[in-house]
């Protein structure tokens, strides 16, 4: 089983997660070096696992990206430029 088939596909766009959330998830994967499985079980929340995806979705293939956020009701450009201008504003 692939780390991608524990993935919540998220049903919300990169900008429609406030940074306040998305940070400390963030710092955990790519400060702490925590793998994202780690991440997604040490959580019940759906919501959490949403956010988790997201954030594994930072550094995946743009084919993967958008397979993975289809169910995000955005134009295939808009979850592009959007993850360009989290990772920006996130420092990675």
């Amino acid at each position: 089983m692939s780390e991608h088939d524990e993935l919540t596909h998220p049903t919300h766009c990169f900008c429609q997660i406030p940074k306040e959330e998305l940070k400390p998830w963030v710092d955990k994967r790519y400060v702490e070096h925590r793998p994202t499985l780690e991440l997604l079980h040490s959580t019940e929340s759906v919501h959490e696992k949403e956010i988790i995806s997201i954030v594994a979705m930072l550094d995946v293939d743009e084919e993967t990206l958008l397979n993975m956020m289809g169910d995000v009701d955005l134009p295939d450009h808009h979850i592009l430029h959007c993850r360009e201008n989290v990772k920006q504003m996130l420092g990675l």
